[in-house]
């Protein structure tokens, strides 16, 4: 199978104040199948939005195996069913491992030719705030993606990823939509004390 782009790949086109200046990648297969899904994910009822992960070889670069997802939150009645958490969650239950961007050949519970394999994830959509957010949770190096949060938040698509974007990176008491609070109590910080304390596994 063919190597993943890299992701300096390409380029650059996009103006100075443009957030995606600098990142424009060739076009490559594995975006392409994950656009093709996306599409089938609408034809088949669910959101316009699918991924791709792939597991590569350190040493040699080939690619091990790879999983699609689709966006199942309208089948499934789960918001958080993102076709990239979904594709996160497949890998990482299949695998047996927390992290994907480096499974130890000792650890991961499916072959790989090499000590070292790591996840690369293409999304046919820019993430929302809470994908990007478990992408670097499972610590994938690589991520390629194809339409915009401004592409998602077009007149007739309509998602909110652009406004969460702009959400997030305000203080929270500016933040719309939602109220938050900080409690104040004395048990806030117990579970720390007790992680600190405890055999724990790498988080």
């Amino acid at each position: 199978m063919r190597r993943p782009v890299r992701p300096d790949a390409g380029p650059t086109r996009a103006a100075p104040d443009d957030p995606y200046a600098g990142i424009e990648a060739g076009d490559d297969p594995w975006i392409r199948l994950a656009c093709a899904e996306a599409v089938e994910s609408v034809r088949a009822g669910g959101g316009p939005f699918a991924a791709v992960l792939l597991q590569v070889d350190d040493a040699s670069g080939a690619i091990v195996r790879h999983w699609v997802e689709r966006n199942h939150v309208t089948q499934w009645s789960d918001p958080t069913a993102h076709a990239e958490i979904c594709a996160i969650r497949a890998a990482a239950r299949n695998l047996g491992v927390v992290h994907l961007g480096r499974i130890d050949q000792g650890a991961a519970r499916l072959p790989q030719p090499g000590p070292t394999s790591h996840g690369v994830l293409y999304a046919s959509t820019e993430p929302c705030p809470m994908c990007y957010g478990a992408i670097a949770w499972a610590r994938i190096p690589v991520l390629v993606f194809a339409a915009t949060r401004f592409d998602a938040a077009g007149d007739g698509v309509d998602f909110l990823d652009a406004a969460l974007h702009d959400a997030v990176a305000r203080p929270y008491r500016d933040r719309p939509g939602m109220v938050v609070r900080r409690a104040v109590t004395p048990g806030a910080r117990d579970a720390f004390a007790l992680w600190r304390e405890s055999e724990t596994i790498p988080y």
